[in-house]
């Protein structure tokens, strides 16, 4: 089996008489409204994966993960002329995906519950899907010539990771994002010191996610993938070169590893778009020409902005008032229209208030209780949640050229938070679309709905907890204890303090823990030991 790096979280995997490429993201023009571009560069390889695609004599299958633009790729798809390959995505409740290849005129789609096999000469690919309120995605393993890859890709699969290596056996290598992918803090009012904090944070829980993956799939090696993009759009090119933030690259990864995993048998690989790794020997037997290093980093950086600025000085134009007006009032409809649908309005403490730049004495006041969005010409609470966007971005929102998801992705907004609490559904209102809305609503009581209890031990002390996260459902058998005391989510880290009833340290949700004094069947008690303490590395 041979591996082609394809960029980001891109790979062309071959065996004897298959080829499967993954997430190809090749397109010129990046993703999320241009927003984010692929780094390093990697439309070069269009004409390979084309290709690959189109060629007679192999087994041919396309799969996409999920629906976000660095992975689905539409404008890179619909460039491929020879359509004879089987397509493999997800099924999600949202139909997105499955809809849009239903018209796109391949040999077949199979879209795959989770768990689903999909046979071929000499092996198998085999799907896991993951979905909860707003997050959809999906991982896939291949297995064939007798090697096995699994690609984690942004799947946060990692509390059935143990399970997964016990049904699949040996892991040859494996791949999992290691480099954030949200807005937070990226687009928050935070002074630099708290903006530092927030993001040291996060980066060493993602590298941490890391390590434990690797700890429990053990695999011979690790590819270094689903990595940072790069931002050359000239209101967010300081993102590139900011000292600490959420988007690191695979260097500082491999220095956290090393000593988090010291002695791991794992090897670890950062590949070039176009490299071509042999899983059998885990060398490279195909270097593609393009190097990016870290001491050219920023000439390489500056020469890729300029050749891509001709794109972003599409983007601009001025506005005349009268569109601004039209698309505040847009505006305001749509966020009343979600709202009518968030029947969990009621929990939402707080309002948010939504601005366009070009009108800042015309606030969008969205009041969940009240369940009503009304215009004001100033902030009228300390507790609340402010969103700032340019009318011009906001309207390829509601022009349905960016879904909600994608335009906060896009970084292009700022927003700010006081007390600053992540609201789990005041976010979900945000990020979901309007027909998303009774579905989300649905997926939160469900997940609250689950009342299984699990045991977890912190040195003499034992807590009976509920075993599934509040958050979105990660099964906390497979959590970890830090500091003595705080239990954490293996899918997105939380904290719930066993001290304190098992409250989160983000919010006021709760594992409702008690102390453990009843003997438990062995089989269901999850002992879980603190993270070895590691300096964090800038």
């Amino acid at each position: 089996m041979r591996i082609t790096f394809l960029g980001h979280a891109g790979f062309a995997v071959e065996t004897a008489r298959s080829v499967v490429v993954m997430d190809p993201w090749l397109t010129e023009r990046g993703a999320f409204d241009s927003a984010w571009m692929q780094l390093p560069r990697n439309h070069h390889l269009a004409p390979r994966v084309r290709e690959l695609l189109e060629t007679p004599g192999r087994e041919r299958f396309l799969y996409v993960s999920h629906e976000h633009k660095d992975h689905f790729d539409p404008e890179f798809l619909a460039t491929l002329q020879r359509r004879d390959f089987t397509v493999v995505i997800p099924r999600f409740l949202r139909s997105e995906l499955q809809d849009i290849f239903a018209k796109y005129g391949c040999k077949r789609v199979i879209a795959c519950e989770d768990g689903r096999e999909i046979p071929f000469k000499g092996g198998y690919l085999k799907l896991y899907v993951s979905e909860q309120g707003t997050n959809r995605d999906s991982a896939v393993m291949v297995r064939g010539d007798g090697q096995c890859f699994i690609n984690l890709n942004d799947c946060k699969l990692h509390d059935r990771l143990a399970r997964i290596t016990e049904e699949e056996g040996p892991i040859d290598v494996f791949t999992a994002q290691f480099s954030g992918a949200i807005w937070h803090p990226t687009c928050y009012e935070y002074s630099p010191e708290t903006y530092a904090a927030i993001s040291l944070k996060k980066r060493d829980s993602k590298f941490e996610a890391v390590a434990r993956a690797l700890e429990v799939v053990r695999p011979r090696a690790y590819l270094a993938s689903a990595g940072p993009a790069c931002f050359l759009d000239p209101t967010l090119f300081h993102l590139n070169f900011e000292k600490v933030n959420i988007f690191p690259n695979a260097t500082t990864l491999f220095r956290f590893l090393e000593q988090r995993l010291p002695g791991a048998a794992s090897k670890y690989l950062e590949p070039m778009p176009g490299d071509v790794l042999d899983i059998g020997s885990l060398d490279f037997v195909s270097l593609d020409q393009e190097r990016v290093t870290q001491e050219g980093f920023d000439a390489y950086l500056r020469k890729y902005a300029d050749d891509m600025a001709p794109l972003f000085r599409e983007r601009r134009r001025n506005m005349l008032r009268a569109e601004v007006d039209e698309i505040h009032a847009r505006l305001r409809v749509e966020l009343q229209r979600k709202l009518d649908l968030l029947d969990l309005h009621e929990r939402v403490g707080m309002p948010l208030y939504v601005e366009l730049t070009e009108l800042p004495e015309r606030l969008l006041r969205v009041d969940f209780k009240g369940r009503r969005v009304d215009e004001v010409s100033e902030l009228r609470e300390t507790t609340r949640y402010t969103m700032k966007v340019s009318a011009a971005d906001m309207v390829r929102v509601l022009d349905r050229k960016l879904t909600w998801e994608d335009f906060l992705l896009s970084f292009r907004l700022r927003l700010s938070r006081s007390p600053d609490v992540y609201e789990p559904i005041l976010h979900g209102f945000l990020g979901v679309e309007i027909e998303d809305m009774r579905a989300f609503c649905e997926g939160v009581r469900s997940t609250e709905s689950q009342r299984e209890r699990t045991v977890v031990s912190v040195g003499q002390k034992r807590f009976s907890v509920q075993r599934f996260c509040p958050h979105q459902g990660a099964d906390l058998a497979e959590g970890w204890v830090e500091e003595g005391k705080y239990l954490v989510c293996p899918r997105h880290r939380w904290q719930f303090d066993l001290d304190n009833g098992g409250r989160c340290l983000m919010n006021g949700s709760t594992l409702c823990a008690e102390p453990a004094t009843d003997v438990v069947p062995e089989e269901t008690e999850k002992p879980t030991v603190p993270a070895p303490v590691v300096e964090p590395r800038v």
